[in-house]
């Protein structure tokens, strides 16, 4: 494997991350604004059939090229070949390993269950637009991206200063480090839902050829005797 594809990881707490990479006073916003609640902000991002004989949990962060990568390049025909066929559910699994990843994938899901996905799609094909820039257009270009997502500059103000849902992408990528043993993103758990949670599931590191990914995902569908 070359390691150049990989991306080591940190799972950061978003107020490590924040008071690393700097406040949100540039933007002078009102306190209060209307945010996704709390158990919708939380709620699984997924693609497919939630009875999909198969499950792959990808490990993720919106500012990883190298998950980039993958979106843009094995994804699109996972999805056509087994996501849209209704024998793969794809769980994006939050794992940000900066700043600026942990403030994207907190911008998606203050949107909501129902455009996260979409959100998410964005800010990968357009990730050099904002995931490298300097502090201040940093924000402003994040910001340009939330309101493309219907959100007012006090919505994404309010979603920044949301604890709860920092604590719930925090809790997330402790989850993935202690239970599946995440070390670098983008990484991928393939297999049904039984092998999945036995730690029985395949697991692929980096962003790999669609090829890598149907010979495994051929495999789980034999072993829940599927084809």
């Amino acid at each position: 494997m070359n390691p150049n594809r990989l991306l080591p990881a940190l799972p950061v707490l978003l107020a490590a991350a924040v008071l690393a990479f700097g406040t949100f006073g540039a933007f002078a916003l009102p306190a209060r604004a209307e945010v996704a609640s709390i158990e919708d902000a939380l709620k699984e991002i997924s693609y497919g059939k939630a009875d999909a004989p198969v499950v792959i949990y990808g490990f993720e962060s919106l500012s990883c090229p190298h998950c980039r990568d993958f979106h843009v390049g094995a994804w699109p025909k996972i999805k056509k070949t087994y996501v849209d066929t209704g024998k793969v559910r794809f769980v994006l699994r939050d794992f940000p390993h900066n700043a600026q990843g942990f403030l994207g994938i907190l911008t998606a899901r203050c949107l909501g269950p129902a455009r996260a996905k979409g959100m998410v799609e964005i800010l990968f094909a357009n990730q050099a637009q904002w995931a490298f820039l300097g502090r201040d257009k940093f924000y402003k270009a994040l910001g340009r991206y939330a309101r493309l997502g219907g959100m007012s500059e006090a919505d994404f103000k309010a979603c920044l200063d949301s604890k709860d849902i920092v604590k719930g992408i925090s809790n997330s990528v402790n989850e993935a480090t202690a239970k599946y043993e995440v070390k670098s993103v983008p990484s991928f758990l393939i297999g049904t839902k039984q092998q999945i949670d036995s730690g029985a599931a395949k697991r692929i590191d980096g962003a790999q050829p669609f090829e890598t990914f149907d010979r495994i995902v051929k495999e789980a569908l034999a072993a829940a005797g599927r084809k």
